[in-house]
């Protein structure tokens, strides 16, 4: 996995000196494009990667008004709301949130992690990574296997990575019912396991 270092950024305040705890944590959990903000939104640095993602949300969204996409933005706010409460550094750490938004190349899976901080609650830090998990490609493909709505919206899930139980949960059935579906599309893919069916939708990198 790439380093900070290695990636081309663009710094929105130099003069920002963040941990090189909180550093380390950001290399090591470094998605496709990384943004990295305060927890009032302010951005400190956007990789080239990140922002591409972003301009494709915006324009996918007809939205060309912001600097970043409302759904980054509403990301942050929710995780900064839901931190105010929390003092420990390890709650920080632990939390985080995980949407997907439609961009040009395809559907984008955005990540907000709260990062630690030893001092005032100002140096709070939020890391966004932007990946895309479905291309347009595969999004043609998936069609190609007939799936129920309930079955696109369960191969969605497993793109995630979510497990049987947030799957069954942001679709709001049972957990024996995601594995259900799983099993039928592991049918309509002739798969037999989850990766099998993300490979057979996904079809061979280029």
């Amino acid at each position: 996995m790439k380093s900070l270092s290695e990636k081309e950024t663009t710094v929105k305040d130099k003069s920002d000196q963040y941990s090189k705890e909180t550093q380390r944590l950001a290399e090591q959990r470094a998605g496709q494009g990384i943004l990295l903000m305060t927890a009032r939104g302010r951005i400190l640095l956007i990789d080239s990667r990140a922002a591409e993602l972003c301009q494709q949300m915006r324009v996918a969204a007809g939205d060309q008004g912001r600097t970043l996409p409302l759904p980054i933005l509403k990301i942050v706010n929710e995780i900064a709301q839901s931190l105010d409460s929390r003092s420990d550094l390890k709650d920080w750490e632990a939390f985080s949130l995980r949407h997907v938004i439609d961009g040009q190349e395809g559907r984008i899976l955005v990540t907000g992690i709260g990062l630690p901080a030893r001092g005032h609650a100002a140096e709070r830090r939020i890391l966004v990574t932007l990946d895309v998990i479905m291309t347009r490609i595969s999004l043609k493909r998936l069609e190609a296997f007939h799936l129920s709505p309930r079955e696109t919206a369960t191969v969605q899930g497993l793109f995630k990575g979510s497990t049987n139980k947030e799957i069954a949960q942001a679709m709001g059935i049972s957990t024996q019912t995601a594995k259900e579906h799983i099993k039928h599309i592991m049918g309509k893919t002739k798969t037999s396991t989850r990766t099998g069916i993300i490979m057979a939708i996904a079809g061979p990198h280029e």
